[in-house]
């Protein structure tokens, strides 16, 4: 019987969502037009993205462990990230992570279009509201661009842990585990 360590699958997740909020701080940082921040912030962005990836990691490991679809909850607590300025981001985590978990072309189609909506829309919300004071330059916009579409694929990847389905025990007893090799 494969078995997947669910702490394992948790903390893996929660550093990964951990360095993710990292990442997305300096990407932050980089778009501001007025630099300043505080470690409060900081702290609280890294730490939201570290309980949505802690989450994400364990709904991951219950799949493999071939679990209950309940276990799927366990990333609403880091839903959380998504209140304020991070609601942009939240159509790429709940509906854009259907391009990487479905097979289907439709549904494919449909997430890859919310990805792309959510750029877009971003872009021009960037574009046509800047920060009193600040310009919108080129290497400006560029950087925004690719910040915001590396955050916005990373997240729909993560959340496309929700939306696979869930593997009945045979299926996983005729496959090995990833989780299984490891000490």
């Amino acid at each position: 019987m494969v078995t997947a360590s669910l702490p394992r699958a948790a903390v893996l997740g929660a550093l990964m969502g951990a360095g993710w909020g990292v990442l997305a701080r300096i990407w932050m940082r980089l778009i501001s037009g007025n630099p300043e921040f505080s470690w409060t912030g900081t702290l609280l962005i890294i730490g939201f993205a570290a309980l949505l990836g802690g989450g994400a990691g364990l709904a991951a490991g219950a799949r493999l462990a071939g679990r209950s679809r309940w276990w799927t909850l366990a990333v609403v607590p880091g839903m959380v990230l998504f209140l304020s300025p991070g609601m942009l981001l939240a159509p790429s985590f709940l509906v854009g992570s259907l391009a990487y978990a479905q097979r289907g072309r439709t549904l494919r189609a449909v997430g890859w279009a919310v990805i792309t909506l959510s750029i877009v829309g971003s872009v021009l919300l960037a574009v046509l509201e800047p920060e009193p004071g600040a310009e919108t330059t080129p290497p400006l916009l560029i950087t925004f661009l690719i910040g915001f579409s590396l955050m916005a694929i990373t997240l729909a990847w993560a959340g496309s842990h929700i939306w696979r389905p869930f593997s009945s025990s045979a299926d996983l007893r005729a496959r090995p585990s990833v989780w299984a090799n490891r000490k």
